[in-house]
């Protein structure tokens, strides 16, 4: 039996123990060995002796891929400890966006914030996390010219607002008269100032009025037509309004113009080139280049304009390119390609490399 008096050194024994339990639990990321960096493999697609257009260029999954390593502690070295502090880190990354500062905001439902990696302040901050800002469930990412944050909640069914400083400045439950049911993507029109919310259960987007968050309209319902949706994702829009869903359970993209006028559809149900099984986070490059994340296939597809099939990157795995269960995409403006890895608690990296 253990005494009912612990001595400071088992006391500190103890401490240890459990915290070092907390630093390998999901929360927390894996340790890196010696905090040595890690090499960045050269990863083309497609591979030579074929043109490249995208390339590899790392990821982040957790503070130690921003932060510098922290010297240990008084409670460490009272013990001798050995090993490196404890590392946050990420468990279910599904979408993500980048600011004007190169900060990559990324989701994570189950730990219910959104984590800001910032590469050139070397460090890592936590969004959503206290007050009446604190987050439950969030999926969907967007950013404004102002580097404000949206984000959607799908159990607070609303959409969050955070100034830069990660501040809330707004939230909405409802666009006009019609509750928000499910929020997942979103995505920002800056043409004509709107943002863009899909509601999965509700089969529908809501738009939303960028100057008063609660005014706007609707489009879409359930069904398989062009204008209906079957559990729609996430949503993107093309540099002149055309509006981009991904329509998760019709199996395809569903494009429309600024004005919700059905135009096309692309891909279809299968395993072949171009087809789709979970089509969910869609991005576009600044050729005008669709990219969709599929995440049955652990794949993204890219897309000429008129929906034909150019390259598709990545497979099933835990490698550098490889992915499990991706989610969420985007496209910053200098054409890096960011990808929402869930299952492998990361954030991809890649590069487009532009030309003919």
């Amino acid at each position: 039996m253990l005494n009912k008096k612990l001595n400071l050194q088992t006391k500190v024994i103890l401490f240890l123990f459990l915290f070092g339990a907390l630093a390998f639990s999901p929360i927390f990321g894996q340790k890196k060995n010696g905090n040595k960096p890690v090499k960045i493999p050269d990863l083309v697609y497609p591979p030579p002796p074929e043109k490249a257009r995208i390339k590899y260029i790392g990821s982040v999954s957790n503070s130690l891929d921003v932060e510098p390593p922290k010297q240990k502690g008084w409670l460490q070295k009272l013990v001798n400890d050995q090993g490196s502090n404890p590392v946050l880190g990420m468990v279910r990354p599904i979408s993500v966006v980048v600011d004007s500062k190169e900060r990559i905001f990324a989701a994570d439902s189950l730990s219910s914030t959104v984590f800001v990696f910032d590469s050139k302040m070397k460090k890592m901050d936590l969004l959503g996390v206290k007050g009446s800002g604190r987050l439950v469930n969030p999926f969907g990412l967007a950013v404004d010219k102002s580097d404000n944050v949206y984000v959607s909640d799908t159990a607070l069914k609303r959409v969050n607002v955070y100034n830069p400083s990660g501040d809330l400045i707004a939230s909405i439950n409802k666009v006009g008269n019609e509750f928000i049911t499910n929020p997942t993507g979103l995505a920002i029109d800056d043409a004509n100032n709107r943002l863009l919310i899909v509601d999965s259960r509700a089969h529908k987007i809501f738009v939303s009025d960028l100057n008063q968050l609660d005014k706007g309209e609707t489009f879409g319902q359930k069904g398989e037509g062009d204008s209906e949706f079957f559990f729609p994702s996430y949503v993107a829009v093309d540099k002149d309004g055309a509006i981009y869903v991904s329509d998760t359970l019709n199996f395809c993209i569903k494009v429309f113009d600024k004005n919700f006028k059905f135009i096309k559809r692309i891909g279809e149900h299968g395993t072949g080139m171009g087809m789709f099984d979970r089509p969910k986070g869609i991005a576009l490059d600044s050729e005008g280049h669709l990219y969709v994340i599929d995440s049955a296939f652990s794949n993204f597809q890219i897309f000429d304009k008129d929906g034909n099939l150019l390259l598709f990157v990545g497979n099933y795995g835990e490698e550098p390119g490889f992915f499990r269960l991706p989610s969420g995409i985007f496209i910053d403006k200098h054409d890096r390609i960011y990808v929402a890895d869930q299952i492998n608690r990361r954030i991809q990296m890649f590069q487009y490399l532009a030309g003919n």
